[in-house]
């Protein structure tokens, strides 16, 4: 029996993760996941692809708050509000191909992320409202999501990465591959041929595999970079469109928002 095993959210896209029990997911994906992006002076988006110490920086969800605090100085933190910064103040900014209208926030959480990240950089939020339509090659009318690459979201199996580990001379753990949602159980990459699922009570619509990059090589506690394990899938989980591992999804628009857990049953169709 398939189970959810782990669910994460990515507050701030390309910064760490947060591991949860429970979590709301709507249209847009788990709550809070890929509300808020780091971006350069001139508005484009900011990832570990060139900034691979993003990892070292963790989200933290505090009372009404999200904070931030780096790896090496937990007492060191910025916060901003859950509900976006204060004030009407707009900024357009670029998430690969798309641009969208965002809310700055304030100068001191900017000069901290700068400060560790080694670049002039800025944190935006995006509010639900502005949420980006998936694309038309392999959307639905209504689809959305944040600050995510593409979809609102992602999903792996155990077994998945307990194949790719027999591969590899040294294993690597599940946050190489950031994925919202885990399950237990199930055969190496079922998941990539899902076109429908349920998680308890609550349908989705599985949309397409996930492209990988060299994202995946970057270690999300030392932000140390290696060569694999994108190396060994390119052996034999590539095709003329990509490197693939785990699948993109959205919740089924029919469905309310509702809360899933860890230990959710989930039935694949």
């Amino acid at each position: 029996m398939k189970q959810i095993s782990g669910i994460y959210i990515y507050p701030v896209k390309s910064l760490g993760a947060i591991s949860l029990e429970k979590a709301t997911v709507s249209l847009y994906g788990l709550a809070f996941d890929r509300q808020w992006m780091v971006v350069d002076m001139k508005g484009m988006f900011l990832s570990q692809r060139k900034v691979p110490g993003m990892a070292l920086i963790s989200p933290q969800i505090q009372g009404g708050d999200l904070v931030l605090t780096h790896r090496d100085n937990s007492r060191d933190a910025v916060s901003t509000p859950l509900t976006g910064p204060e004030g009407e103040a707009k900024v357009t900014v670029q998430v690969w191909n798309d641009r969208v209208e965002a809310r700055p926030c304030r100068k001191a959480i900017n000069e901290w992320l700068s400060d560790h990240l080694g670049t002039y950089c800025q944190l935006v939020y995006l509010p639900d409202q502005n949420a980006r339509p998936l694309s038309e090659k392999y959307g639905k009318a209504g689809e959305v999501t944040l600050f995510s690459d593409s979809c609102p979201l992602l999903i792996v199996g155990e077994a998945s990465l307990q194949d790719l580990n027999s591969h590899l001379a040294e294993p690597v753990p599940m946050s190489r591959f950031r994925p919202n949602l885990v399950f237990s159980e199930g055969i190496a990459f079922e998941e990539d041929n899902w076109t429908n699922f349920r998680i308890g009570e609550v349908a989705f619509r599985g949309i397409r595999k996930c492209t990988r990059c060299k994202m995946v090589n970057t270690d999300q506690v030392t932000a140390q970079v290696y060569q694999e394990p994108l190396a060994t899938l390119a052996q034999y989980r590539r095709d003329a469109q990509g490197i693939y591992f785990g699948l993109h999804a959205s919740r089924a628009l029919d469905q309310p928002d509702t809360t899933i857990r860890t230990g959710d049953v989930l039935k694949a169709h």
